[in-house]
């Protein structure tokens, strides 16, 4: 990739968690939160596994970086609406807002040093860290998605 257009990825990356953020926000409030949460979900563990891996060239990069940022904006914004929904009462948002930072917390805490060992015994190759971060998003997602199932029932076209 060429130095100059890699220096830009980052803000790349925020211009599009920008849209992803209002967009998800204002479909959310339409198609519901949990709908809106696991498909940008799953499109972010997608664009992993079938973007990034085989993706070389700037093209490929600039187009993940972008479409990236916009599912980990859309993530980032809708934490906070997923624990209201399902809350009872105003009185446990915040208990359960931070568990579910704390749950959250530990795969953050666990999952970067098992990339790194995966990245370390792969002779500097990508691909195995890649695959272990792509695999993981549609894990997480899969649960999500099943909680949802359990709040909701077997119906999946409405408001949740």
């Amino acid at each position: 990739m060429d130095p100059n257009i890699a220096q830009y990825l980052l803000a790349m990356l925020n211009a599009g968690s920008l849209f992803g953020r209002l967009i998800a926000g204002a479909l959310a409030d339409t198609l519901g939160a949990y709908n809106i949460f696991t498909f940008v979900c799953y499109l972010s563990g997608i664009l992993v596994l079938a973007l990034w891996i085989p993706g070389t060239g700037n093209a490929a990069v600039i187009a993940f970086a972008v479409i990236f940022g916009f599912t980990s904006g859309a993530y980032a914004s809708l934490i906070a609406n997923l624990i209201v929904k399902i809350s009872p009462n105003f009185k446990v948002i915040g208990y359960r807002t931070g568990l579910a930072f704390l749950f959250g917390s530990i795969g953050g805490l666990t999952t970067n040093p098992i990339a790194g060992a995966i990245l370390q015994n792969s002779n500097g190759s990508y691909v195995g860290m890649k695959i272990f971060s792509g695999v993981f998003i549609m894990s997480g997602t899969t649960l999500v998605f099943a909680a949802r199932l359990h709040r909701t029932g077997p119906k999946l076209v409405g408001k949740f």
